[in-house]
């Protein structure tokens, strides 16, 4: 054995072992930690729909279909990938080297195809971590502030791995030239790039390049080992832990409905929770090992952030920091869960902020030096401190997430709709939203009223519930009313679900009429509830308040189910106006006994259309020019995009598409219950999509959102009363659009009172057919299936605390608002907002 080949094999040894060593213990480490999260429920499993998650495993990982929406990065990103694929290879050789000086893998290793394919994608991630390189320099964060994706993100690793990927690829093609010189390289002409590297080479001799081949081989597998100990202890965990995140991700995506309140991995059973039911996440340690993996899988590459509608209208909520501040504070507080050690200072005042800290918690200055957003500059992320700041807290606080943080997201679902690895953001702010709410009673004070309005009057606004069927009296033609005018659903296909804003809005009772007379002018049979109808939940559900959304869902449940007796589950069919009516009857009801066959009227519409019953006429000037928001919770969370662009086109409009449009369509502001909120920080996000809405130069903007109507028009206003236009804008819902541009001829509206008069007939026959019954009515009687659920508990908004359901310590009243915003700078928006209303 010659010297080099004991060198190779001495030095190779050394290193495989120990780096081999401390990988395994920082793997085993990691596996333990994401293992510690709390378990999830059977009905949350992950392990469901295989087939599907190894197809989205080819999609996602293989075929990097989310990356490749951004078309230069996502390309170079695929090459990249790639590249480590078919160099892994090239690292089986350069082991094999270390033992044999002409190793080359069996059977395929002397294919001059296989030599290509390594050539070809060495220097394809050349010039993927080239193309890297000139995006980071272009949006570097100093230069860009907010406006860069890469804002608080850890640039120095990132050059890091950049530089250490170079390494490779240098070191390789010198192994790969000196191999070419001294005879080693098993590839011919195949492999372009080590024959390249070989002519430049040939010169020195073939000492000097088995001395270079030696040199140059060590140097390669060291580099290596070295990239996997900073992947191990860097954001580029996700190399490993991307795929594994893609495969137990929510099927389909992490979008549409919310998961139901789970503690230690069961469902809450909310008439009877048990006396240890953690509601939501108040601690690091209520995360689920999804939630963990998550965390230790974000690569921060900041594409949620650049979506995200809080954080581009300068409020301090980053999806991308909200994770990374969580996976910063669950790796420091895991040696004390995961050991079961004592925390320090846990037994301090509450904050957990003790007086010999509190000097080193000032004097410590974080190297992250512009993310104000985020916790990283309030606590530094080595010290033990860590261990004991609250995860919702004030500046005040050292709270890992700032209430502003948690109270702005809109729940758009920009953010989970751009993760390339899937990460679900809403889920988690949700359920910090979930515990702030039930187990400590802390929320905006608007939520206060909206609760309120909620629980005594079944809608958000506060009005009574026999003034939901005011709008009928508007319109000149019959709109059944079950239990009214109707006692059954037989003779009927659709139910009309109106929702609050539908009746109760002035502006989205345009849009209800106008449905309804579309329906009736293509001859569907429909209904309407009137005063049987609930406010769905959603706003209740996505500000937090499970309680109060398992009640209003358990009372619509019942009307529904008892509306649908005996009616096949694909007959149950049901029609909205609203994309959050749309959403939670369709995807969220299903969790509580609720299942129906639910359209949005955008959806019903294009396929009147499309059937004839509804004509439009194409005026001869074009139509008017128009562009589309897209609702969030329509388009992204439910994916329908389509419908209300071929209803906008079969109306003979002309659509101008505003830059943000479809899945990364920008959202107006009202979701996540921000619509009962007021904006105090930074720009409005109204305002903002309203500008780019204006800026289109568009006649009209056309939505399929009452919520998304709302906000634009005073979008609009605001617009407007800053700048000198000719005529603003008006804002309408694309039924409108419909409704104008139709043929009626030969149409005639079913006269009022017309389902009432049919129903009393029908009655009739029947009583004429049937043998005489006593008159005397009897009871009612409930089977176990059809009871009527107890009504769920929901934290209370005046001034008694709530104690109720058996919990440790109970829920907290609501205490003053901690700290003053400034005062607003611009108008109030002119929007309807919840008002208080006293007694049921």
């Amino acid at each position: 054995m010659d010297t080099q080949m004991l060198i190779r094999m001495i030095v190779g040894a050394l290193m495989i072992v120990v780096v081999g060593l401390l990988a395994a213990k920082r793997v085993a480490w990691l596996t333990r930690l994401i293992r510690s999260g709390q378990p999830m429920s059977e009905a949350n499993n992950r392990k469901d729909h295989l087939q599907k998650r190894i197809t989205t495993q080819f999609e996602e990982v293989f075929g990097q279909t989310r990356l490749l929406r951004w078309s230069v990065p996502g390309i170079a990103h695929f090459f990249t990938m790639w590249g480590f694929f078919v160099l892994a290879t090239v690292y089986l050789e350069a082991f094999g080297l270390l033992v044999v000086h002409d190793f080359h893998i069996p059977i395929v290793g002397r294919w001059d195809a296989l030599g290509f394919l390594q050539d070809f994608f060495a220097v394809a991630v050349l010039a993927g971590i080239i193309t890297f390189s000139i995006i980071r320099i272009v949006r570097e964060p100093k230069k860009h502030g907010r406006d860069s994706r890469f804002y608080g993100s850890h640039t120095g690793g990132a050059w890091l791995i950049l530089f250490m990927i170079f390494n490779v690829i240098w070191t390789y093609a010198l192994v790969r030239g000196a191999a070419v010189v001294t005879g080693n390289l098993p590839y011919g002409n195949g492999a372009f790039f080590s024959q390249l590297m070989g002519a430049i080479l040939r010169p020195l001799g073939v000492p000097a390049n088995e001395w270079i081949e030696t040199l140059a081989l060590l140097g390669h597998i060291a580099i290596m080992l070295v990239f996997l100990l900073i992947v191990l202890h860097s954001k580029h965990l996700h190399i490993g832990l991307a795929p594994i995140n893609v495969t137990f991700k929510r099927m389909p995506n992490g979008l549409g409905p919310l998961l139901p309140v789970e503690s230690k991995g069961e469902i809450v059973d909310f008439e009877d929770p048990a006396e240890d039911a953690v509601l939501g996440r108040g601690k690091i340690e209520d995360f689920t090992w999804k939630g963990y993996l998550d965390m230790t899988t974000c690569t921060e590459c900041g594409r949620c952030q650049s979506q995200c509608p809080a954080w581009n209208t300068g409020k301090p909520l980053s999806p991308k920091l909200v994770i990374m501040n969580l996976r910063d504070h669950m790796f420091a507080k895991a040696p004390y869960f995961l050991d079961g050690k004592e925390s320090p200072l846990q037994n301090t005042p509450e904050g957990g902020l003790g007086e010999e800290l509190r000097g080193e918690k000032e004097s410590e200055k974080h190297s992250h030096e512009h993310v104000p957003e985020s916790g990283f500059e309030r606590i530094p992320a080595d010290s033990p401190l860590q261990a004991t700041r609250p995860l919702v807290g004030t500046l005040e606080e050292g709270g890992v997430i700032d209430p502003d943080v948690l109270w702005s997201c809109t729940t758009c679902g920009a953010c989970v709709e751009q993760c390339p690895v899937d990460i679900e953001h809403i889920d988690h702010i949700v359920d910090m939203r979930r515990y702030q709410v039930m187990m400590e009673s802390e929320f905006p004070g608007e939520l206060g009223v909206l609760y309120k309005n909620l629980e005594n009057k079944g809608n958000p606004w506060g009005q009574n519930a026999k003034d939901r069927t005011n709008w009928i009296d508007e319109v000149d033609f019959d709109v059944p009313v079950y239990g009214k005018d109707v006692e059954s659903f037989a003779g009927y296909e659709y139910l009309f679900w109106v929702g609050c804003a539908g009746a109760f809005e002035d502006r989205a009772k345009k849009t209800t009429k106008a449905v309804a007379e579309l329906l009736a002018t293509a001859g569907v049979k429909f209904l309407v509830l009137g005063e049987g109808e609930t406010c769905n939940g959603d706003s209740a559900r996505r500000s937090g308040n499970e309680f109060l959304f398992q009640q209003l869902a358990a009372q619509n449940v019942e009307t529904l189910n008892d509306l649908f007796e005996g009616v096949e589950r694909v007959d149950r069919k049901v029609v909205v106006t609203c994309p959050h009516c749309f959403n939670t009857l369709g995807r969220e009801y299903p969790q509580v006994g609720g299942n129906y066959t639910v359209l949005h009227h955008t959806q019903l519409l294009n396929r009147l259309v499309r059937d004839k019953k509804l004509v439009p006429v194409k005026q001869a000037d074009g139509g008017m020019d128009i562009t589309y928001h897209d609702p969030c919770y329509l388009g992204r969370h439910n994916k329908e995009y389509s419908a209300p662009r071929e209803l906008i086109g079969a109306s003979g409009a002309k659509l101008t598409e505003m830059p943000r449009h479809a899945d990364r369509g920008l959202c107006c502001g009202a979701g996540g219950a921000r619509m009962w909120m007021e904006e105090h920080i930074g720009k409005r996000v109204n305002v903002e999509r309203s500008e780019e809405a204006v800026d289109t130069g568009a006649s009209a903007i056309a939505t399929g959102c009452p919520f998304c109507r709302v906000m634009m028009t005073d979008g609009v206003d605001d617009v407007t009363s800053t700048r000198s236009l000719e005529k603003a804008p008006e804002v309408l819902d694309v039924a409108q659009l419909l409704l104008g541009s139709l043929d009626k001829t030969g149409v005639t509206l079913p006269e009022k009172g017309t389902a009432a008069k049919e129903a009393e007939e029908r009655a009739a026959q029947v009583g004429a057919a049937s043998p005489p019954r006593s008159s005397k009515r009897l009871p009612r009687l409930l089977t176990p299936a059809r009871r009527r659920p107890r009504r769920a508990r929901a934290p209370r908004t005046d001034s008694k605390p709530v104690t109720g359901l058996g919990l440790a310590g109970g829920a907290k009243r609501p205490g003053p608002r901690r700290r003053q915003h400034p005062p607003r700078t611009s108008p109030r928006p002119s929007r309807p907002r919840a008002q208080a209303v006293s007694g049921p």
